[in-house]
């Protein structure tokens, strides 16, 4: 008889709900006949709480300016009793609506991919004696409310096995995996020059694909025009995500209006070009950017851990421009110290970062996926998928 996976994510980006796709990608493969059904838990389980709390806030979070969501954070760590507890109060409407999906589904599993949802399934289970894992999507950082209640957390760095001890973890109940990548996101059946030939890029541009997340956020007009003025035979694929006023805003600027193109994507896209510099190309929210991935030879923008990793298992170099939440720094620091990339918060440190890999360009492409072998392209070995090692422990432990 098959089993039931429930795999719970929140809409806090994109992470969370990437993450597990790949879960559920690998538990499919290995067994087809099982159950296994993602869940968005705010909108799935229709508690306004939840989704104010941790869909809503994180929104707010990303835009506030950097200063003030350092400080903010900093008091979940100064006063991490008064974090839980405000933390507790969260859910106080979302338990019992878990409670009864439980006893409805029966899941033989549940496989969180954020931690408040790995709070909310530990407190709805009750005497329920099924097992409840956790992968903490972060390379750097961590946090008391991590401690969440999970018979297994999956790491991805040292960094974080550590930090997570420090908070009270059992060395036991941590398992570290590699890199987690959904295959679907950065794989293409499509040829690479048609894919860039689709989005009109021309055939021997570099390609720089500047994410700002799901939720487009960030200060990006000054990195496009320092791109779009002081680079060469380079196109800047920009991916605003939800954000349909910065979509809009680019759509509009010329950057000296040498020339116009249209993305290839199904969603609004526009391009430029200036009389000196790169040609830029603005696209909507994408649900499937695997194309648009296939055709990139940087990867930048902020510093979520989805889009790191995805970096790193392509063998991409990633330039870090943004970091969205204070907790990305410590995604950020792991890039860098690995040799996975660079950190250019200016918009005159980015497109002078552009135009050296552009005029190393063959040592970039010899070196992607290696440990940096020069300057301009540094790029660790790709990792295994974590994915896959998570599929099977949950196959492993039902089997």
């Amino acid at each position: 008889m098959g089993k039931k996976i429930l795999i719970p994510y929140l809409s806090a980006g994109l992470g969370h709900m990437i993450l597990a796709q790949a879960i559920a990608h690998f538990v499919h493969r290995m067994r087809p006949d099982w159950d296994v059904r993602l869940m968005d838990a705010a909108r799935d389980l229709d508690d306004e709480l939840l989704r104010r709390t941790f869909v809503d806030l994180w929104k707010v979070f990303l835009g506030m300016p950097p200063f003030v969501s350092a400080a903010l954070f900093a008091l979940e760590r100064l006063a991490p009793r008064v974090a839980r507890a405000l933390n507790r109060r969260s859910f106080r409407t979302a338990v019992p609506k878990a409670a009864a999906f439980l006893a409805e589904y029966e899941p033989d599993l549940v496989m969180s991919t954020h931690w408040a949802c790995t709070h909310l399934f530990s407190m709805a289970r009750g005497e329920k004696t099924f097992p409840l894992y956790y992968i903490y999507g972060e390379l750097g950082e961590t946090y008391s409310v991590i401690n969440c209640g999970a018979d297994l957390y999956f790491t991805l760095s040292q960094r974080i096995d550590d930090g997570l001890a420090r908070i009270g973890i059992d060395a036991a109940h941590i398992r570290r995996i590699a890199m987690i990548v959904d295959p679907h996101m950065v794989k293409s059946d499509v040829p690479r020059d048609v894919l860039r030939r689709g989005l009109g890029i021309p055939e021997d541009n570099l390609v720089v694909v500047l994410s700002l997340g799901g939720e487009g956020i960030g200060h990006t007009l000054p990195f496009i025009d320092a791109f779009a003025r002081h680079t060469a035979g380079a196109s800047l694929v920009v991916l605003t995500g939800r954000n349909s006023a910065l979509l809009r805003a680019l759509q509009q600027r010329t950057w000296g209006g040498a020339k116009s193109a249209s993305g290839g994507a199904k969603s609004a896209s526009g391009g430029a070009k200036s009389a000196s510099g790169g040609a830029v190309f603005a696209l909507g929210y994408q649900e499937d950017i695997s194309g648009i991935i296939g055709a990139a030879d940087v990867l930048a923008g902020k510093c979520g851990t989805g889009y790191a990793m995805m970096a790193m298992a392509m063998g991409v170099p990633l330039i870090v421009t943004h970091l969205g939440a204070p907790n990305e720094r410590g995604n950020m620091l792991y890039v860098v110290e690995n040799g996975f990339g660079w950190y250019c918060p200016r918009p005159h440190l980015f497109a002078e970062r552009v135009s050296v890999i552009g005029k190393e360009r063959a040592a970039c492409r010899e070196s992607a996926g290696t440990p940096a072998a020069q300057e301009s392209a540094p790029a660790a070995k790709a990792p295994s998928n974590g994915a896959e090692i998570i599929a099977e422990a949950i196959v492993d432990a039902l089997t």
